[in-house]
């Protein structure tokens, strides 16, 4: 993959940004639509997106927009705390770690990272992770194990690679990617609209309308994950080689930062770091599945940027308590991704309503749950319906079969619509707010006697 410099770069991140937002705006209207319309039917069925689209939009669209963008205002800013949370981040200062800190600032400072956070992870594996949404919201944080198994040198090497992240805006591509892919799961997995068990496949057979909205709300839900997870790819491998550059640019000193390469590569693993994984210095590699270049590659890149300027001779500067640096112990490799995190049951499900009034921290960890995991399902073999295979014959056999009951005896195909299409639902819908609600079948003539011909 080319490398392109930090402005390329930092002007690429900002159109990425916002084309994340733009493709998180469509994907929650389009979303909207089919879970509005079920309570537009209920309570304002001349204003769905199926019997008055201009209605719809004067009144719901703008709306709809605004809630979205606070949504993802609300999520993109308050991913770094996230981020602290799940990972358990201590904030200090240069009371509490002054080595860290003071070359942190340095760093940040010539960078021109502006007012940063730093934190530290109490684990013992060597790791960096850098979030925040701009040069004045950064958050630098490293693991115990990091301070201690790094000399000056390079750990000013890791920390001016963090830093630059956060300049060239790096991390603000994470917080609208985070904004835009939770948002969308959540919306996937809450759809009542989608099929997920064949026995929602029952509604469809009394209320033949309901199968094309529900097919149709399926097949948006699952443009939007497509949508996420095509952003997430959109995260590139580059950006790890020029946060790379920027760090020998400022520090001057590459044979440091490859040297903490060598440290850190394949050792960065800790209880909760997959979570963040995309934000750590060291991380899965592309050939995992990950987002990260190998250290190797990363070597051999800033040993072509270095040139002249690599000299493996020269002396380290180390303020380390004594002892520290003679700690260090090689961490066992960092294993591949096995284990995925499980979705809730159906009873923990159901649970959920009640849940949120009666226990939000357990209701806030069973979404997480649930969220997670969905999250990692992208090989669950899911057709442009969000259909999972299992789910396919029911559903076509269910299609089937509305089409063979409900099929008219002249084959007119303008009657059939009437029956099975979704203005079908409105026309149902208009009936029952005037207190009338007949069918065919139910009347000689297939006609309603006290209210509106329905065919």
């Amino acid at each position: 993959m080319a490398v392109h410099g930090y402005i390329t770069h930092a002007d690429q991140n900002r159109r990425l940004t916002m084309l994340m937002f733009a493709a998180y705006m469509v994907a929650f209207q389009l979303i909207a639509v089919f879970v509005l319309t079920w309570f537009l039917l209920m309570f304002d069925h001349q204003n769905t997106v199926l019997s008055n689209p201009a209605g719809y939009a004067l009144r719901y669209a703008l709306p709809v927009a605004l809630a979205t963008a606070l949504l993802f205002w609300s999520a993109y800013r308050g991913h770094a705390e996230s981020v602290v949370k799940a990972v358990d981040v201590k904030l200090v200062d240069k009371r509490d770690e002054a080595r860290f800190v003071g070359i942190a600032e340095n760093q940040c400072s010539a960078l021109g990272v502006r007012r940063p956070r730093f934190g530290v992870i109490e684990v013992a594996e060597p790791n960096a992770l850098t979030v925040g949404e701009g040069p004045a919201r950064g958050l630098i944080a490293v693991t115990r194990g990091l301070l201690d198994q790094l000399d000056d040198d390079e750990l000013a090497g890791v920390l001016a690679h963090e830093a630059s992240h956060i300049r060239q805006g790096d991390t603000k591509v994470m917080a609208a990617n985070h904004a835009l892919m939770r948002t969308a799961v959540l919306l996937q997995t809450h759809n009542i609209l989608r099929v997920e068990d064949w026995r929602q496949l029952i509604i469809p057979l009394v209320i033949p309308p309901m199968l094309p909205l529900m097919l149709v709300s399926g097949m948006v839900t699952m443009a939007s994950m497509r949508i996420a997870r095509y952003a997430r790819r959109g995260l590139k491998l580059a950006r790890d080689h020029i946060a790379d550059g920027e760090a020998v640019r400022v520090t001057q000193f590459p044979e440091a930062l490859v040297s903490a390469l060598q440290k850190v590569s394949g050792r960065g693993s800790f209880p909760g770091s997959d979570d963040v994984e995309a934000m750590l210095f060291d991380g899965q590699t592309d050939r995992q599945g990950g987002s990260h270049p190998s250290a190797a590659d990363r070597a051999v890149a800033i040993g072509e940027l270095s040139g002249d300027m690599m000299l493996e001779t020269r002396s380290r500067r180390d303020t380390r308590v004594k002892g520290q640096a003679r700690t260090y112990r090689a961490s066992a490799p960092r294993p591949a991704k096995t284990e995925r995190p499980q979705r809730i049951s159906e009873a923990e499900r159901k649970k959920l309503l009640l849940l949120f009034f009666t226990d939000r921290e357990r209701f806030n960890k069973l979404q997480k749950q649930d969220v997670d995991a969905s999250e990692w399902r992208e090989d669950d073999k899911r057709n442009m319906f969000g259909l999972t295979p299992n789910l396919v014959l029911p559903t076509a056999a269910v299609s089937v079969f509305v089409a063979i009951l409900y099929w008219p005896a002249d084959g007119d195909l303008t009657k059939f619509g009437q029956k099975v299409g979704p203005m079908a639902l409105v026309n149902m819908a208009e009936d029952m707010s005037v207190g009338t609600f007949c069918t065919g079948p139910s009347y000689p003539d297939g006609k309603c006697h006290n209210g509106k011909n329905r065919h």
